[in-house]
């Protein structure tokens, strides 16, 4: 594995890195609180061991933690984080290469992820960027009678590393740096050079990046075009064109190994097209309206404001104040959802994030009705739930009827149920003897393990306490392992500290850790 130049590695802002990757964490698909503690307790350590890796050549990056993240209609699609090392090393890469992407970028064609200049957040807001996005496809609609709206199927995971690769150099990025990068995007994809990961920041840059070169393709067919990641619209006079352009949009993407989504990607008459995008984003707008300069405008977009699962074990208050917010054309809009119906999962990602701010229940029975029917939204319905859940009694227990019936079609949905009961006063023994068993099950996920394994030791009694200590000397999963050695931290202070002692050196991962603790 290449490692980087001593010029190189001081230029880089490690400080600013891990405060990025700290924001990035909130909207993770996997929840991984043994990993975020070393980012918040143990960073300058983590620096210098992946510094010392840098400078020698030794860095080698593993296989990121992925699991099945539910889709719309049962399917799934791979969600993953990464091992911390790897995590610094990737948004290292990304903030030294963001300002020479961005400049290849033509911001009249692509509206999504704007680098913020504010250090409290990496990209502007969805909010911003989208409303512009919007006003651009409106534009396009009553400047051409034909719109192509696209979608590319499976993009990240079908994305050309080499090709990503040779248009950052293209655009003046240093090639040592993007040496190093294509080596790990080939790590993280066993050795397979099309895709990226999915979920984190740097991600979103270079995916975004990408398709600057269909942007590019546009401009030089004289074609009007709005890009937000992969979802595009192309303008055109008549029907033949639109149809020709549709055939030369396949062409020009297949060469490079990518295909349009064909459920998503259509013909519209301008006139339908702009009918369908506004009438929901009307909604949306009276909503926003009724709540200007009561909530933070970071935290609002069409598809919801990211839940801050962040918040370390020992800290139950939520961050997020009540604040006396007008929610009635919210709960109108949730009202009738039924009118909107695909545009459901929209209408909840946006509303139900406001309710949770605004503390008000509203949502709740429309929530525990759609837990097991909608598993791909279970981040967005169990962040909601964690609001009320320490309070509600009633709440907790449904939550734990949950839990112990045969609802819950997926490791996802689980994980997030118990990151939604960790900070309730109690739980029932009985939720404690699930997660239990599903901590020792090899069946079920690692990742939904390692979070079983944190809530037993949290929530149990010492004889439940026990077992997630004995299981660590039977876990085959490293990462299983590093998050019972960050939930003895439950543990009483001599078992504890023998803890520390005998498990810290086991691996790198577990000599972070245990400085956290």
């Amino acid at each position: 594995m290449p490692g980087l130049s001593g010029e190189v590695i001081d230029r880089l802002a490690p400080d600013r890195a891990i405060k990025n990757i700290q924001l990035d964490i909130r909207s993770d698909f996997i929840l991984a609180p043994h990993f975020n503690a070393i980012f918040n307790r143990a960073s300058d350590d983590l620096w210098s061991e992946l510094e010392g890796q840098l400078r020698s050549g030794n860095y080698n990056p593993v296989i990121p933690l992925t699991m099945n993240v539910p889709k719309e209609g049962w399917f799934s699609r791979p969600g993953s984080i990464l091992a911390p090392l790897d995590r610094l090393a990737y948004q290292l890469i990304s903030d030294d290469l963001m300002p020479k992407l961005e400049e290849a970028l033509d911001r009249n064609r692509t509206f999504s992820h704007f680098p913020s200049p504010h250090a409290d957040e990496y990209f502007i807001s969805n909010s911003e960027t989208w409303e512009k996005f919007q006003e651009r496809v409106q534009a396009i609609c009553s400047e051409n009678r034909y719109v192509i709206k696209a979608d590319i199927s499976h993009y990240f995971e079908r994305l050309p590393q080499h090709h990503l690769i040779n248009l950052m150099n293209a655009a003046g990025a240093k090639p040592e740096t993007t040496k190093l990068l294509e080596e790990i995007l080939l790590a993280f994809q066993q050795r397979n050079s099309f895709g990226i990961i999915q979920g984190v920041y740097p991600s979103d840059l270079f995916g975004n990046f990408y398709l600057s070169e269909l942007d590019a393709h546009c401009e030089l067919m004289g074609l009007d075009s709005a890009r937000y990641v992969d979802d595009f619209y192309i303008g055109l006079d008549s029907l033949q064109a639109a149809r020709f352009g549709m055939v030369q949009l396949v062409e020009h993407l297949r060469k490079d190994g990518l295909h349009l989504n064909e459920g998503k990607s259509k013909i519209f008459q301008s006139e339908h097209l702009l009918k369908e995008e506004t009438e929901i984003d009307r909604a949306f707008d009276e909503i926003r309206m009724s709540i200007w300069g009561d909530l933070n405008s970071n935290s609002i977009h069409p598809y919801g404001f990211e839940a801050d699962w962040e918040a370390e074990e020992d800290e139950s208050k939520d961050e997020m104040r009540d604040k006396d917010i007008d929610t009635t054309a919210a709960i109108n809009l949730l009202h009738e959802i039924n009118r909107f119906s695909s545009k459901s999962d929209q209408i909840e990602r946006f509303v139900l994030p406001l309710l949770g701010a605004a503390g008000s229940d509203a949502g709740l029975d429309h929530v525990l009705t759609e837990l097991a029917n909608k598993p791909h939204n279970s981040r967005i319905y169990f962040s909601y739930i964690k609001k009320f859940a320490p309070n509600d009694s009633s709440l907790r227990n449904k939550l734990e009827k949950l839990a112990t019936s045969d609802k819950l079609t997926s490791d996802y949905q689980k994980m997030f149920l118990l990151a939604a009961m960790m900070t309730c006063p109690t739980v029932d023994r009985s939720m404690v003897n699930k997660a239990l068993t599903w901590m020792r099950d090899p069946q079920i996920a690692k990742e939904t393990r390692a979070m079983c394994a944190i809530f037993c030791a949290r929530k149990g009694s010492a004889n439940q306490k026990r077992t997630v200590r004995t299981q660590y000397e039977n876990e085959a999963s490293d990462y299983v392992r590093s998050a019972i050695l960050y939930a003895s931290r439950h543990f009483k202070g001599a078992e504890r500290r023998t803890c520390k002692i005998a498990w810290g050196g086991h691996s790198t991962v577990n000599s972070l850790i245990a400085k956290t603790i």
